[in-house]
């Protein structure tokens, strides 16, 4: 088996967070990401994971005249029939369910929280019931600051009055609206 690929879990974790790569790649922490996921769950589950969000996507893809393509352009994703598409080829999977959502667990908090104690019994993995911090700046560069237009408190100080306003969260990230 070959190792997961690093652009397939980029792209996973796309579609996961509804953030543009280039915002996931400014965190510099794609990479110590992916390592945590493997890590944490074996190569084998973070495989099926990567292969069922490709054939999520595949299901998605149309083209202008609503005919499937065969390499999916982002561009052209369905976003609904990927959100029902993700829903039911990932998330209501006991084996991967739990890890997509830990992913995003990951990318918004910065931290690897313990996967649930029955998937660790029926799945068994490595260190999948600790909860580390990735790296230090892993709490700085969540997206949780990010989706609700704030600074991490006790990091990246905002300025001086900044404070008198409260956060504001973007329209993009009201109503389950994604992009």
């Amino acid at each position: 088996m070959t190792a997961p690929s690093f652009e397939e879990f980029l792209s996973l974790s796309v579609d996961l967070t509804a953030f543009e790569e280039t915002a996931l790649l400014g965190t510099g922490l794609a990479r110590p990401y992916l390592a945590t996921v493997r890590a944490a769950c074996g190569d084998e589950v973070v495989t099926a994971l990567l292969d069922a969000h490709r054939a999520a996507r595949a299901h998605a893809a149309v083209d202008a005249r609503g005919h499937d393509r065969a390499l999916p352009d982002p561009a052209l994703l369905d976003r609904a029939l990927l959100d029902r598409a993700l829903r039911h080829r990932i998330f209501s999977d006991d084996r991967i369910g739990p890890v997509a959502r830990n992913v995003i667990k990951l990318w918004y908090a910065g931290t690897w929280y313990p996967l649930p104690p029955e998937w660790i019994d029926c799945y068994g993995a490595r260190t999948a019931a600790e909860t580390p911090a990735v790296t230090a700046a892993a709490y700085q560069e969540g997206l949780l600051w990010r989706a609700i237009g704030a600074n991490p408190p006790g990091a990246k100080a905002p300025g001086y009055g900044s404070w008198a306003q409260p956060p504001r969260i973007e329209d993009r990230y009201l109503n389950g609206a994604t992009k």
